[in-house]
């Protein structure tokens, strides 16, 4: 894989999908309908067991901000992906002088403008309707939204590895991956209430350690610097294997002629 980097040909990738996105329709609701859906459901949550806890609340509505910022950046990777297969367009782009990075970083470039642009919705939406603004964890924001990111890109890496080897039938990864180790991520409730087995593995995931120190910021006003490095550090060891996957994966389907068919 080349490590030369053009700014222009990664940008050039992101206004590809900018201008897409404003002319389909699905591509739009994906960035906007389905965010504040689910910012909805969790607020009116949120709403109601504030009557018994402020802090819970707290939990409830900045757990599915940061959530959906993962989430986001992770599947839009991967969907980015499939669209250019879906337009048959995957051949043309790399035909094109655009190395394998470049494409993988104007892929991570997108889904990072997407989800500024519907974290901004959100927070409008959490300040005058919930009474509740993410900025309140200052610092400490920037720095879950860092390890979110990372692995986030990960994982997204991870899926367009896969789908570039076996192609559509194992696509739906894509959407599924985020949502399966959601449960052991502890996005909503904390580790503690997971069963002992589970508790020794979901330290393994990064996500874990963010929510974790999510709340524990609310609590305290204090920022674990525990659970950051922990992250982080997970975080490095897993991007580096995701993209050692991804290039042994995109470089057998390209011998095999497995990409061409996509």
């Amino acid at each position: 894989m080349r490590l030369d980097l053009s700014v222009t040909r990664i940008y050039a990738l992101g206004l590809r999908h900018y201008f897409l996105t404003f002319r389909h329709l699905e591509r739009f609701a994906d960035l906007f309908i389905f965010p504040i859906v689910g910012l909805l459901l969790w607020g009116f949550l949120a709403n109601y067991v504030q009557v018994q806890s402020q802090t819970l609340a707290s939990f409830f509505l900045g757990g599915m901000i940061l959530w959906i910022i993962f989430e986001r950046v992770g599947t839009s990777v991967g969907i980015d992906f499939m669209y250019e297969l879906w337009d048959r367009n995957l051949v043309n782009v790399l035909a094109t002088p655009l190395t394998t990075i470049e494409f993988i970083g104007g892929l991570v470039l997108v889904s990072i403008v997407k989800v500024f642009v519907s974290l901004f919705a959100m927070v409008v939406i959490a300040l005058f309707y919930y009474h509740f603004s993410i900025f309140s964890l200052g610092v400490s924001l920037v720095l879950f939204w860092i390890n979110l990111v990372i692995f986030a890109v990960t994982l997204g890496t991870f899926s367009i590895g896969v789908i570039s080897r076996w192609g559509h039938s194992v696509g739906p990864l894509t959407w599924v991956l985020p949502f399966a180790i959601q449960p052991f991520a502890a996005v909503f409730y904390p580790v503690s209430i997971l069963p002992s087995f589970f508790q020794k593995i979901v330290w393994f995931l990064p996500l874990a350690h963010v929510f974790e120190g999510m709340r524990y910021t609310i609590s305290t006003k204090m920022f674990s610097f525990d659970h950051f490095f922990a992250a982080l550090g997970l975080n490095i060891i897993y991007f580096a294997l995701s993209i050692s996957f991804f290039t042994f994966m995109f470089k057998r389907s390209k011998k095999s002629g497995t990409l061409a068919k996509l």
